[in-house]
């Protein structure tokens, strides 16, 4: 059919199913993974300005390069892939079916078979009748399966044949890939993968999710709460301490009422509801208590605030953050830096020192805050992820392993074995097989000697 004869569906068709079209895609993929590598992805803006000025910067951003693997054009790859292989499998089972499953019974062996047919060998009987039937039939099962006996005008044909379902082994490889594809497009489109830091003893209902601007809070479907966490160190003679292994008791709650717990370590994960905890990191945060005065001399309110945390401060429209401990600030002894927030107006970072209670004062606002003291808690630092193609690509796994058994480990092998009826002084054994050759012959030749021994035996008993 020439090319105008064709129309739009055969166009596109051929299109999707070209192994030119594999390639291309296969090359593109490599290529679009090795630029993924190489250039960081899911950095913060200010990081690739830095690296690669603001003019390409705009550019590589504008084609989603910093973080390609949730681009549109990543997907339409993937998809596009998928959509080969299909049309690829669509193509050829049909022909590979009508092997598996034919529309007739095998046919007697005769001439224009053996001609098609690239392993054949004549074995020249002695004595007319020389072996007999069943004799064959026990040969055939030993080596192969069960034949089936089919009546010609002469003689009668063995057919065996053995591994006819190998041939899917290619189709199940091609499926598995495919599901794997979509495990991950379907990761891609509808998960995420977030952190969020516990304090031992402290509940949280919410996580939180890094982009290339700022962090975003995502809150969860129910609360997970940190009840102990733990740190081993390897028995080191040592100053510094080496790290053994670390862990966190967890407890998932539901309208107030424990449902679950767990231990996690590293690579030992919590799964509930769709998401899975890892244990990532741990660390010590420092709890600050600051102390709020009016500048009538009123009593002093005390307020516990974790670093990085952001409170207000009663009686005010000023809320306060803190950014960061020092145990030693030139000199004048431990302080934190806080940065005050008021609405339509600059952030202003004032330190408080602990020793020096009167250095606010000279900042001159309606209220005096001081430094009270500090403590130190414990916490847990969990990565969360949702991936809802993870179950996809793994039945896509288990389904490569098992095609690539069917497509290395078996093969359709088939046996004709035509068995003179009359007076004829030779029989005849053909067979094929789509792959292993090597082997296949072994067991062939092997079966032809068989025959043969049998076959010169009967002459010494005559």
């Amino acid at each position: 059919m020439s090319q105008k004869e064709k129309g739009i569906f055969d166009i596109l068709f051929d299109f999707f199913r070209s192994v030119k079209l594999t390639i291309s895609l296969l090359i593109l993929l490599a290529i679009v993974s090795i630029i993924g590598t190489v250039i960081k992805q899911n950095a913060p803006s200010d990081e690739y300005i830095r690296h690669y000025g603001s003019g390409l910067y705009n550019v590589l951003d504008f084609f989603n390069i910093f973080d390609m693997y949730h681009s549109w054009w990543f997907s339409a790859i993937l998809l596009l892939l998928v959509i080969n292989l299909i049309a690829c499998s669509l193509h050829r089972l049909p022909g590979v079916w009508r092997q598996i499953f034919p529309d007739s019974e095998a046919k007697e062996l005769d001439d224009s078979m053996l001609k098609a047919l690239p392993y054949v060998e004549r074995i020249n009987l002695p004595n007319p009748g020389g072996i007999k039937e069943e004799e064959i039939r026990s040969h055939l099962r030993k080596l192969f399966n069960s034949p089936r006996r089919i009546e010609g005008q002469s003689s009668v044909t063995l057919y065996s044949e053995k591994g006819r379902f190998s041939r899917l082994g290619v189709y199940i490889t091609h499926l598995s890939v495919i599901l794997i594809l979509v495990g991950g497009l379907a990761g891609s489109l509808f998960g995420f993968r977030g952190f969020v830091n516990v304090l031992e003893g402290e509940t949280v209902d919410q996580i939180i999710l890094r982009t290339k601007e700022s962090d975003m809070i995502k809150p969860i479907p129910f609360s997970i709460r940190c009840d102990d966490f733990r740190v081993t160190f390897y028995d080191l003679d040592r100053p510094e301490k080496h790290v053994k292994e670390y862990s966190s008791d967890l407890t998932i709650l539901e309208n107030g009422k424990e449902v679950f717990k767990k231990t996690i370590e590293v690579n030992h994960p919590l799964h509930y509801k769709g998401l899975a905890f890892y244990q990532s990191s741990y660390g010590e945060i420092h709890e600050v208590t600051l102390g709020v005065q009016s500048k009538n001399g009123k009593e002093k309110t005390l307020l516990k605030v974790l670093e990085g945390e952001t409170v207000p401060i009663p009686n005010s429209k000023v809320l306060v953050r803190v950014l960061k401990y020092a145990p030693q600030v030139h000199n004048f002894g431990e302080g934190v830096q806080v940065a005050l927030l008021q609405h339509d107006q600059s952030p202003k970072t004032v330190w408080l020192l602990k020793e020096r209670p009167e250095f606010d004062q000279k900042r001159g606002d309606e209220f005096i805050l001081t430094l009270e003291g500090t403590s130190t808690r414990e916490y847990t630092g969990l990565q969360v992820t949702k991936d809802p193609g993870v179950w996809i690509v793994w039945i896509g796994c288990s389904l490569m392993i098992i095609g690539f058994i069917f497509s290395f480990f078996f093969s359709h092998q088939r046996i004709w074995i035509n068995v003179p009826s009359g007076v004829v002084d030779e029989i005849v054994l053909a067979g094929s097989t789509n792959k292993n050759k090597v082997g296949f012959e072994k067991k062939f030749e092997r079966l032809v000697e068989e025959i043969r021994r049998k076959s010169l035996e009967f002459r010494v008993r005559i």
